[in-house]
């Protein structure tokens, strides 16, 4: 038994010879030192966690890797039209099931890469002051990459908080938006903007997945969209 692993033993127990063998057999089954690496790597730096790692920081900080994702009849897979007529149902590989019109959303699970960077900014927003400052820098920061993202206040709604956002939300990233991840003042409603109504870029609705679907142009109208 390597000699680091005897003085780890309680004095009472020092002559245990079942306690002792237990310890032994461990010390041959197990390289501590490969243990330690792979477990800083893998579960204490949150910025290489990964997996169970991730899931662990997520029940410390209290936000889950599943989020609720609103769906309504149509964006799911099926092929029966007369459930609910005038909807287009999904083929194989591209919806989940429809959980039905009392369940109204389904479980989503964030891939590692963004659970990373929702929990980042849900630790920074459990210490973050309720000002613009602070709360324009969460945004930027779970947001930035995909468009232009910001709080105002509107003048002509006192007590109103809004958060704006200058991109088309996938799913996923308005049910993050709209969770109560970024602060909230006290004592004020919070109001979510997409002002995406005027952005209309080159394309076809049929492959679309950024822009509004109903703003894409034809040829020698507009740019190609920019996600």
């Amino acid at each position: 038994m390597s000699q680091y692993l005897g003085k780890t033993v309680m004095k009472q127990y020092s002559n245990s010879a079942t306690l002792l063998a237990l310890l032994a057999a461990f010390d041959q089954w197990v390289d501590v030192s490969k243990f330690s690496d792979a477990f800083l790597l893998n579960v204490w730096d949150i910025s290489t966690a990964q997996d169970f790692g991730l899931d662990i920081w997520g029940r410390i900080l209290g936000q889950s890797r599943y989020i609720q994702i609103a769906q309504t009849p149509g964006d799911n897979f099926g092929w029966n039209i007369n459930a609910h007529p005038g909807t287009q149902w999904k083929p194989w590989s591209q919806a989940p099931w429809y959980g039905g019109a009392a369940a109204g959303t389904t479980a989503f699970p964030l891939p590692n890469a963004y659970y990373r960077q929702l929990l980042l900014v849900k630790a920074a927003a459990n210490i973050a002051s309720s000002d613009c400052p602070s709360i324009n820098a969460l945004m930027r920061s779970m947001f930035g990459n995909r468009g232009r993202c910001y709080v105002g206040y509107d003048p002509a709604n006192p007590m109103h908080i809004g958060y704006h956002f200058e991109f088309f939300p996938t799913p996923v990233e308005k049910s993050i938006i709209q969770s109560g991840l970024f602060p909230q003042p006290a004592g004020t409603t919070a109001e979510y903007i997409y002002e995406t109504l005027t952005y209309s870029p080159f394309g076809f609705a049929g492959a679309n997945r950024g822009a509004d679907p109903a703003a894409v142009t034809g040829w020698s109208q507009h740019p190609f969209y920019q996600p």
